[in-house]
């Protein structure tokens, strides 16, 4: 196999995690299900989905609506995510290694690259809210703050694996107590923001509510490429329908909460400043309060921030694997990657920091449009086509099966990507269709279905030829 490892453990008791893109041994499996629950729910209960949210809340167009078309956009593309966390325990494997066998062996290294670059933009975008969270805690500016906090991100994705569990399932618990105070204010207080917004007249707009639904769903499927990365050391024994439930309701209770409060907390006060603005709601309830909600935030964006520089990790170390086969794994080879993505996600956040909401939304755009595909592509080869069944060798071995290119995959994710293109809305480019729409942006419905239609057939006739040239050969005296 292309990774080594350099020591073993079989109670899985470990702080500094070893493996890193390798298979992991079923003596190794540990943990339970139940596990993936607080994990999700503490990596979408944070400041980052909040401001996804705040996206939603169109001027002129009605609130109520707004919170429908979110909370139907996560929902609906949590259940992307939930599908690929189920197939860590199967193969105990990170996410993105496995798109070797849609890609090929060096055909995943495209994916791969745009996924990186996804780590990091959204390690930007949360250095920034983390950052404004410790500045205005402990008096700072904003740069120093930006600083602390890559640190400690740094510092926990290094330990790895047990440890961002540990940390997820204590900060859930903390997250849950204090947006649970927080909500019930903007329900109760009639001058808060739900009386506000109650009082202003708006219309349904068919354009800002399919964006919305758009925002809400691939914010949640831009968790597909690492989510199985967190389940990868379950038993294999553990069922493809816990896995997914236990995702899938972490994600979504979370994801639609922290959306809602996104959308009242905008169109009550419009910021560009989501931090600022959550802040200014706390301290209505005294200054006490504000102070723990920006500990909140704080640790919010250290939880999910850590998330992405580990997946950063796990796709920079997939892509140099592609042709320097022999890696060790160790704390060394972690240091090695995991500090670069910090330093070049830090440089980025540095670059966000002047128009944050233009920046993210700009970055969500882009990531609306090249993430869909895989995603589908993944999905439709895992669960339609081989059901499960992979060789994990193979995954390592560049003359293996699933060698060089494979073509089905990366012309398929281009087809996938060009007929989104007329039903884009961007800031770059606004398609035919969206433009009818007035703005409304469906390119990444139809970049499912054509995208998920096309691999199928074509690999299914791909895959019907190779069984019979096996056999065939099998037979032979």
């Amino acid at each position: 196999m292309g990774m080594n490892n350099s020591e073993s453990h079989s109670d899985g008791d470990f702080i500094v995690e070893v493996h890193s893109i390798d298979v992991i041994p079923e003596s190794e499996r540990h943990g339970t299900v139940r596990s993936l629950f607080p994990l999700w729910f503490g990596a979408n209960a944070m400041i980052v989905t909040i401001t996804t949210g705040m996206l939603a809340a169109v001027t002129g167009f009605s609130v109520g609506w707004a919170l429908v078309s979110v909370a139907l956009g996560v929902i609906i593309g949590a259940v992307f995510m939930a599908y690929h966390s189920a197939q860590g325990p199967h193969l105990g494997l990170p996410q993105m290694i496995q798109s070797r066998a849609q890609f090929g062996y060096y055909g995943a290294s495209l994916p791969l690259i745009l996924v990186l670059a996804m780590y990091i933009g959204f390690f930007a975008a949360g250095g920034v809210l983390g950052g404004q969270a410790i500045a205005m805690l402990i008096h700072i500016n904003l740069s120093a703050g930006i600083i602390i906090m890559s640190v400690l991100n740094c510092l926990l994705a290094l330990f790895g694996y047990n440890i961002i569990h540990q940390f997820e399932k204590v900060v859930s618990v903390l997250f849950g107590i204090v947006f649970i105070i927080f909500t019930a204010f903007l329900l109760f207080d009639r001058t808060g923001a739900v009386g506000h917004v109650a009082s202003k007249p708006s219309a349904f707009m068919t354009g800002p509510f399919l964006l919305g639904v758009a925002i809400a769903a691939i914010y949640e499927i831009t968790y597909a490429p690492y989510v199985a990365d967190y389940s990868r050391y379950l038993p294999s024994s553990t069922s493809i329908r816990s896995a997914f439930w236990y995702t899938y309701g972490g994600t979504v209770i979370s994801g639609v909460w922290m959306m809602v409060l996104g959308v009242l907390v905008q169109a009550w006060m419009p910021s560009s400043n989501p931090v600022g603005a959550f802040a200014a709601v706390a301290q209505h309830l005294g200054s006490w309060f504000e102070i723990v909600t920006l500990i909140v935030v704080a640790l919010g964006i250290l939880s999910v921030n850590t998330l992405n520089i580990y997946g950063g990790f796990m796709s920079s170390l997939t892509i140099v694997n592609a042709f320097v086969h022999k890696l060790k794994a160790s704390l060394a080879l972690r240091v090695w990657f995991i500090v670069p993505v910090t330093i070049v996600g830090t440089y980025l956040t540095f670059l966000y920091k002047a128009n944050l909401l233009a920046s993210y939304e700009n970055f969500l755009s882009f990531l609306l449009y090249f993430m869909i595909p895989w995603t589908a592509i993944n999905l439709t080869d895992y669960y339609l086509l081989r059901h499960g069944h992979y060789r994990s060798e193979a995954f390592f071995d560049p003359q293996g099966e699933y060698h060089g290119i494979s073509w089905p995959g990366i012309i398929t994710y281009v087809i996938g990507f060009l007929v989104e293109i007329p039903f884009m809305n961007s800031v770059v480019y606004e398609g035919p269709v969206a433009k009818a729409l007035g703005g409304g942006d469906i390119s990444w419905v139809i970049g499912v279905i054509v995208s998920g239609t096309v691999y199928f057939l074509w690999m299914k006739n791909q895959l019907l030829v190779d069984k019979v040239s096996f056999n065939t050969v099998k037979a032979k005296p």
